[in-house]
């Protein structure tokens, strides 16, 4: 079955499965169809889910925030660090550029509480 053969009544092909090709999706039981859909998607909300676009000229750029108490396996934490590791070029400019914002920031409020700047 392709999206075009779904009708307004049906219930639309659940997005983790769109990523599969037609001709293995179309292969699936539908109870197989839902065990995928169901492993793939997000087992809760997090505490904080914070996620914005920032308009950029040119490109925007897509900032996300997600934290809560850890739930992933120790495996599954070493293939993430394997896969996405902390130490890149982006990730050292984004945080010296992150905390160098904050730091001034924070300056210039204590300078300005202090009265050594006028405003």
């Amino acid at each position: 079955m392709s999206t075009q053969d779904v009708h307004p009544d049906q219930n639309p092909i659940p997005a983790p499965l769109r990523r599969i090709p037609e001709s293995v999706r179309d292969s699936l039981t539908p109870q197989q169809a839902y065990a995928v859909s169901t492993a793939v998607q997000p087992s809760g909300r997090h505490p904080v889910d914070l996620r914005l676009t920032l308009p950029l000229p040119g490109r925007p750029v897509f900032f996300s925030i997600v934290a809560g108490r850890e739930q992933r396996s120790n495996d599954r934490l070493a293939a993430e660090r394997r896969q996405h590791p902390l130490h890149t070029l982006g990730n050292v400019v984004f945080m010296i550029s992150s905390l160098t914002g904050f730091y001034t920031l924070g300056l210039l409020a204590v300078l300005m509480m202090g009265s050594v700047l006028d405003y």
